[in-house]
């Protein structure tokens, strides 16, 4: 802040200044490289803050997580968020879509997400005492904070809703991948039937060209659902910092399965015949949402953030995990599409591998892993976000929360487990939920959050208010404040330091023009060949 004004103890300038409309006049020098304040001041900061009983205490460093994690487990988690079951059908949207348009849209939502990204996090560091992420703030609370009460209902609704959709249909794919892979290896797989035989013990032996092995029949629950559930469930209900492991196995796993079907699939041979520069209308045209949606894991990054050490690089991360996804999308797009050509639209790359005469027991494994490997890996932290969400700021009990978001999901997937009768509800929350969570609202919590400082970071009651919980609900608070004083690095984050806030701020406004041209084409693509 420039000498000569009077700071309260929130951080608001008492500066006699015109609110200027303008959100170009933000001085970068002025009001954007706040400092880690030091302990001393924290101690006044928080003076008037609730005070906490040892109980209190001990609940909440149990609720959420502390910043343990690392550049390898965020590299590793942001990755997992990404890597989800839109990369088996690739190969089939470049081959459909054609390398030139598939190429170039595959850069440009990377770049554009990475940004929506890097903006919410410049967001969060734009709150007053959170310049290097002190504080606790969740997704939901970032919008209340800068949107109020009925912003925040609406983030509420857009982010569990995203989360759980897409938790809803992995956990469906997981148990029937699972029975699946039984089959093939135990040769049966069984499960307590509902319908036509109400509580029926069955059994199948054999795989069929549908999804599940039981064909026309409504589950109580499999073997494959019932390994999956103990698996995954105890996962949701740890915090993201216990997860980071199971996130970077995942990741080796992934890289190691990725690998070997790049090399099948030059094993196989490869044919630029195959690979069209311009694909066909339809291909095209759903090309874009297909893409967009390999990089829905924005709203997770705010809990990532907030338990990332205080050395971390979070601009460095952000960049090298979405640019290695992208590497690991082409790869598998490029090489699949030119290896096989004419691939039949209801195809995927899985399909084609074990019915390629390369196929080995080696790859038909890697086959039945990959889903169950990338899928399962990110149930858990969804629920974990969903769960951080729900909690912050008291709006439910943990017990509450953890129902919600970790078991709610798995009773909605009973009757639609050994069928697609779920695909259609899934397929449009997805569409309408999760391309506004990720993508529409990430970057007008940024544009809001410039006029914000604009405005000399001047609270109303309300985010005071707010301002007061989340130094409550923050692990060690004071601990994170100390470990900041050592890093070189002592000014507020920046998503892209070498660009001034109105480079950036016309950078967002680009790619929110961006996204609500695709965002409806590909609702009214959706429509028309109902892909």
């Amino acid at each position: 802040m420039m000498a000569g004004n009077s700071i309260d103890d929130y951080g608001n300038s008492n500066r006699n200044t015109t609110n200027n409309d303008d959100d170009d006049s933000l001085d970068d020098s002025e009001d954007c490289d706040e400092v880690i304040p030091t302990p001393s001041t924290i101690n006044s900061d928080v003076t008037d803050a609730p005070h906490l009983t040892e109980e209190q205490k001990k609940i909440i460093n149990t609720t959420y997580g502390h910043k343990t994690i690392g550049t390898l487990g965020g590299f590793c988690l942001l990755i997992g968020n990404m890597t989800g079951p839109g990369m088996v059908g690739i190969a089939l949207q470049m081959q459909q879509g054609g390398w030139l348009l598939s190429i170039f849209t595959f850069m440009l939502i990377m770049v554009v997400s990475t940004f929506a990204a890097l903006f919410l996090t410049e967001s969060m560091a734009s709150i007053p005492g959170n310049s290097r992420f002190q504080l606790r703030v969740e997704f939901s609370m970032l919008v209340r904070f800068y949107f109020g009460k009925w912003g925040y209902i609406l983030a509420q609704v857009f982010i569990n809703v995203a989360l759980q959709a897409t938790n809803i249909a992995s956990i469906i794919v997981c148990a029937q991948v699972m029975d699946s892979m039984i089959v093939f290896i135990f040769k049966r797989t069984c499960g307590l039937e509902m319908y036509p035989h109400a509580f029926h013990w069955t059994c199948v032996d054999q795989l069929t060209g549908t999804t599940s092995p039981f064909v026309d029949m409504y589950m109580f629950f499999t073997i494959g659902y019932l390994i999956v559930l103990v698996i995954i469930i105890p996962l949701g209900f740890l915090n993201l910092e216990d997860n980071i492991i199971v996130q970077i196995a995942s990741f080796v796993i992934m890289l190691i399965i990725t690998s070997s079907w790049v090399v099948m699939f030059c094993m196989h041979g490869l044919n630029t015949d195959n690979l069209p520069t311009f694909g066909s209308g339809r291909g095209m045209a759903e090309l874009i949402g297909n893409v967009m949606f390999n990089y829905a894991y924005i709203t997770t990054i705010p809990s990532w953030v907030n338990e990332a050490k205080p050395s971390v690089k979070i601009s460095k991360t952000v960049w090298s995990s979405v640019a290695f996804s992208t590497v690991i999308f082409l790869a598998i797009g490029i090489f699949g599409s030119l290896s096989f050509g004419n691939m039949p639209t209801n195809s995927d790359i899985l399909s084609i591998i074990n019915s390629s005469p390369e196929a080995n027991v080696f790859s038909k494994i890697c086959v039945y892993i990959f889903p169950f490997v990338v899928l399962a890996s990110s149930i858990p932290v969804f629920s974990i976000v969903v769960r951080y969400n729900l909690m912050q700021n008291n709006l439910l009990p943990r017990s509450v929360a953890n129902f919600i978001s970790v078991i709610l999901p798995w009773l909605i997937v009973i009757p639609f487990m050994t069928g697609d009768g779920l695909n259609l509800i899934t397929q449009w929350s997805s569409i309408i939920f999760s391309s506004i969570a990720n993508f529409i609202i990430p970057l007008i919590i940024y544009l809001q959050s410039i006029r914000f400082r604009k405005n000399h970071r001047h609270m109303t009651a309300e985010q005071r208010a707010i301002l007061k919980s989340l130094m409550v609900e923050s692990v060690d608070w004071e601990k994170n404040i100390n470990a900041l004083q050592r890093e070189a690095d002592q000014s507020m984050y920046r998503a892209a330091k070498r660009f001034t806030i109105r480079l950036c701020k016309r950078v967002a406004m680009a790619s929110l023009i961006i996204l609500s041209i695709l965002i409806p084409l590909v609702i009214v693509t959706t429509i028309i060949f109902g892909s």
